[in-house]
């Protein structure tokens, strides 16, 4: 009898102590959004655009970003072909508890202007491609109510599964999104996979890593995919030359930047 309850109060500990260190849904979550990421990220990528039929276009852009103590800065600019060179997109995320809209400006150099993105634009095609505006903002806990329904093995690595349902009309409004599934790795909290669910709970796009590496010290998705189900297109973001704490300038996170253009000059240290 006595064993008996030694070895009930053993398994009630261990029961105890798995308990205290299981992860909630957002809890994972808030470690995807504040993974480590150096203090600044300097790369050269490409969107590559194909088409259902197995056609192809490419496009080459500089990838710049930069914290800002809890918020960051980001700076795309195409430099590739000839008919999106100089168009740059530049945003900023704040950090969550501010509770502030995250806030996106382009720049087209046909029209020679500076274009804030409403919130209501950013489910929008960004650049012809799969992606659309808003999944160049950072992931954000709050707007969403989620919930861990299971784990899954993705390309060989345990991934938590979470889904995540809006939490207000506004976020779906803001995202075209009315449901996301999440896998994210349970080493690395990477997302591998994401799903997104129309109105009706149908899938009508995913978002797949296709390859991620550890480059400083730092895993790093370097080339990602968005399939549309419905059209059947899809999009890559292919990274090259990643540099993380590359010392980059305030200057190339300044609105005037995306009307002079970022070159060699703006970034010493890619010279």
């Amino acid at each position: 009898m006595q064993v008996k309850r030694i070895v009930a109060a053993a398994l009630l500990m261990l029961s105890s102590a798995a308990g205290a260190t299981a992860l909630s849904a957002d809890q994972i979550l808030e470690k995807v959004r504040n993974r480590a990421d150096g203090a600044d990220i300097l790369a050269e990528a490409q969107l590559v655009l194909k088409e259902s039929n197995g056609g192809s276009r490419t496009r080459t852009l500089l990838f710049l970003e930069k914290d800002y103590g809890k918020d960051e800065k980001l700076t795309l600019a195409f430099t590739g072909p000839a008919d999106v060179k100089g168009v740059v997109l530049q945003s900023v995320n704040y950090d969550e508890a501010a509770a502030k809209e995250d806030d996106q400006w382009m720049y087209l150099p046909a029209f020679r202007q500076v274009r804030r993105i409403a919130a209501t634009d950013k489910r929008g095609s960004f650049m012809g491609s799969q992606f659309s505006y808003i999944d160049l903002d950072k992931l954000r806990v709050g707007d969403y109510r989620q919930k861990l329904v299971g784990e899954e093995t993705i390309d060989g690595k345990p991934c938590y599964m979470i889904e995540r349902t809006p939490a207000s009309e506004s976020v779906i409004n803001r995202t075209g999104y009315h449901k996301n599934m999440v896998w994210v790795d349970k080493e690395t909290f990477v997302i591998l996979k994401q799903s997104y669910f129309d109105a009706r709970g149908v899938q009508f796009k995913y978002f797949l890593a296709k390859k991620v590496e550890k480059i400083q010290d730092i895993w790093t998705v370097t080339h990602s995919e968005m399939q549309d189900v419905v059209n059947q297109r899809s999009s890559a973001l292919i990274f090259n030359k990643v540099r993380y704490n590359a010392g980059l300038d305030d200057a190339v996170f300044q609105q005037n930047i995306m009307k002079t253009g970022v070159n060699s000059g703006n970034l010493p240290a890619i010279r």
